[in-house]
């Protein structure tokens, strides 16, 4: 089979806990009791973070209803997998996934459809279905722990009709479904049900969907994401430069949304192009590059934004992003699974490939 990446994310990208809340593209993002949350430091969770960037996770908090609902389409098998750091178990049996056709009303409750994965105090993990609240599959007692790293993989295909939960490459449970479903929503969130209850906290999350023949048993390896931000000028500086940054690379260069430090341009057809930090090492596996741009409109009239990969004077593009007039910023995302031109990602490829803007 084929893992097509889909999507990857280090939590280290967002400033705040208003910024998640803005990604539009590939998936849509919503919160569920944000007051409930907090992005945090942590020691707990695996993570690769770029140059003075500060290290960051999201704890979903102590809260039944906290968490995160991802919108998706009802493509194939879903493949996640996070770095997941359980500080301690909760005190009964609480949800930490959803698979569902509609999104929770509470991530803490039932919903109607699909199925959900449940973790106990004595770290027990089931998977029920929803309908009937039945338990599908039950793990050995004890497979997880307190105050424990993990990658946790999760997998779910309502069609033909499955549901993987893994620790570290190892199946924890795995279920028949028996129904089907058309999966639009994936959420996980906290397991404790007070403020002094379990959390969980989880950085680099990855997803894939399948363009070929998968199984119960595929799992998604640990993935870590890095966070490259510019650091020098590209092959093009056409958009005009505001506020205090000596070029334009360094009025983007940071990771929240600026009002003083800002590129724009109020022409069609002009291109920023920005140099970024190499990566670390070298990896012998890049899943791909996801190019992600905060931008608002500020005119009237049309105005769309394409992001740009760029290797060597070669360019991969984005379809157009719809822009609309408000005070509101945007987290825009394209993912790039090949190389510009063709080809799998490699090193090299990635520490020179440019972040590119196009105004059309």
């Amino acid at each position: 089979m084929t893992l097509t990446l889909e999507w990857a994310c280090g939590f280290e990208q967002f400033g705040a806990i208003s910024d998640l809340a803005q990604i539009a593209q590939p998936w849509t993002a919503e919160l569920s009791n944000p007051s409930f949350m907090s992005i945090s430091t942590t020691t707990g969770v695996r993570s690769l973070q770029g140059s003075g960037v500060t290290p960051k996770a999201l704890n979903l908090g102590n809260f039944v209803s906290s968490g995160i609902i991802w919108t998706v389409p009802n493509i194939g098998t879903r493949y996640l997998g996070m770095g997941w750091f359980l500080p301690s178990l909760p005190a009964g049996e609480g949800n930490i996934f959803h698979f569902t056709a509609t999104p929770p009303t509470t991530l803490g409750g039932v919903p109607a459809d699909g199925v959900r994965i449940t973790v106990d105090n004595t770290g027990t993990v089931r998977i029920r279905q929803n309908s009937t609240n039945a338990v599908l599959v039950t793990s050995s007692a004890y497979a997880v722990s307190a105050n424990t790293q993990y990658w946790c993989s999760v997998s779910c295909n309502p069609n033909s009709g499955w549901v993987t939960f893994a620790l570290n490459g190892t199946v924890i449970c795995t279920a028949t479904l028996g129904i089907n479903f058309p999966l639009q929503y994936i959420s996980f969130s906290s397991a404790g049900v007070t403020s002094t209850g379990q959390n969980i906290v989880v950085d680099d999350l990855v997803s894939y969907t399948t363009d070929g023949a998968d199984t119960a048993a595929t799992l998604v390896p640990p993935r870590s994401v890095w966070t490259s931000l510019p650091n020098a000028v590209g092959d093009q500086t056409q958009w005009s430069r505001i506020g205090s940054g000596v070029a334009n690379w360094a009025s983007v260069n940071s990771q929240d949304y600026q009002t003083a430090n800002y590129n724009t341009t109020s022409q069609s057809g002009t291109f920023d192009y920005y140099n970024i930090t190499d990566l670390p090492g070298s990896p012998t596996t890049i899943d791909g590059v996801v190019v992600t741009a905060c931008a608002r409109k500020e005119d009237s009239g049309t105005r769309d934004l394409k992001l740009h990969a760029r290797v060597n004077g070669v360019d991969d593009v984005s379809t157009p992003f719809v822009l609309t007039t408000g005070a509101a910023f945007w987290y825009l995302s394209a993912t790039f699974p090949l190389a510009p031109g063709g080809g799998a990602w490699t090193a090299t490829d990635v520490n020179l490939c440019q972040l590119g803007l196009e105004s059309v």
